[in-house]
């Protein structure tokens, strides 16, 4: 349950919720950004195309709670905060986003 405030993740506190929990990664770049390189679990939800209900459907049917990332870590903390009054899950957000991700060693996935 969510203590209501987004909760901030460092890039090696994800890799292992990724491979610890049940976390959906929500990227919320635009297609052309996700498609250049993107966390390998992650799910493309961009910000110009948010569907907040998807999300509480998805947070509800599967139990899982939501990191957001986007390039930085602006935008994706902006999603965070706007899906977490309707969820009843943890919510984060990638500190420094996909770029930080990368310079803590991580490897991305091509959108190919």
């Amino acid at each position: 349950m969510t203590d209501g405030a987004v909760k901030f993740v460092e890039p090696h506190e994800l890799d292992l919720l990724i491979g610890q929990e049940n976390v959906t990664v929500i990227d919320v770049r635009e297609p052309e950004e996700f498609a250049t390189g993107h966390i390998e679990t992650a799910i493309n939800i961009p910000t110009s195309n948010f569907d907040i209900p998807a999300l509480v459907d998805l947070t509800d049917e599967t139990e899982t709670d939501l990191v957001f990332v986007c390039a930085v870590g602006q935008r994706s903390f902006g999603a965070a905060n706007a899906v977490l009054p309707h969820v009843d899950c943890e919510i984060s957000n990638l500190k420094g986003g996909i770029q930080s991700w990368t310079r803590a060693g991580f490897d991305l996935e091509d959108g190919k």
